[in-house]
């Protein structure tokens, strides 16, 4: 048979396995040319008080500092009763990838530890590689919100335990899909397509309180010098061209 009576047949076996790919809650593979992963390690320290979502941390350049190649985030509770924590926040916009996180994330009543990206001016949208409320280490939560703040959520459980233990949490940011994974195995899939002239600061902090976590106690601080560390020792992006 000649190759012209051939095509015809070929594409509709490539729509059919799409379809089939689809309606198993997975995305086709996408044809384009993935770069080489680079370091992530230009930041902008907040410093100041932080209010969203009724948090009750202070970001401080005092909290953030790197150990060879480990970023770390120190939060604690000052003998005046005011809460101090790290932010850092890329310098760098970046587009379609891998944004990849290997960290070392704190447990304690009322901390929200969390390696994640978003636009930032305006906020939206927002891709959280991982947050973990402090009480609840067997859970990693990793959320797409969309630029109205319409949230997809994954949950992903563990019976030792996500804190105190070194995991990768990242994201793929495709032009018509996010997906999430840990330790490289996908959570979880969602169809977006992106806005036109978005991209992704890379954002790694603590926070202290608020409504989701609920305010700390004194367990927070119960650990030898009285604080807890987010410890990132790698965050890479592999950019993709579609």
């Amino acid at each position: 048979m000649s190759s012209a009576l051939r095509k015809p047949g070929r594409l509709i076996a490539v729509a059919l396995a799409a379809l089939l790919l689809l309606l198993l809650g997975q995305p086709p593979a996408h044809a384009g040319t993935w770069g080489a992963p680079q370091k992530v390690n230009s930041w902008n320290t907040i410093n100041g008080r932080w209010t969203a979502n009724n948090e009750l941390e202070t970001y401080t350049p005092n909290c953030v500092w790197y150990e060879g190649e480990t970023l770390i985030i120190k939060t604690y509770k000052a003998g005046d009763g005011t809460y101090y924590s790290g932010r850092v926040e890329s310098k760098n916009l970046y587009g379609y990838g891998t944004y990849s996180f290997t960290a070392n994330m704190p447990n304690g009543q009322g901390l929200l530890p969390a390696v994640w990206a978003a636009y930032l001016n305006p906020w939206l949208p927002e891709f959280d590689a991982a947050e973990i409320v402090g009480q609840n280490p067997n859970t990693v939560y990793q959320t797409l919100h969309d630029v109205n703040n319409a949230q997809s959520q994954y949950a992903s459980g563990n019976s030792s335990g996500w804190t105190n233990a070194s995991h990768t949490y990242s994201f793929t940011w495709w032009p018509d899909h996010i997906d999430f994974a840990v330790d490289g195995t996908i959570t979880g899939s969602k169809a977006y397509t992106t806005p036109a002239g978005i991209g992704m600061h890379f954002i790694v902090n603590t926070a202290v309180g608020g409504d989701w976590p609920g305010n700390p106690d004194a367990s927070t601080w119960a650990t030898a010098d009285g604080a807890r560390y987010l410890k990132v020792s790698s965050i890479t992006y592999t950019p993709y061209t579609p």
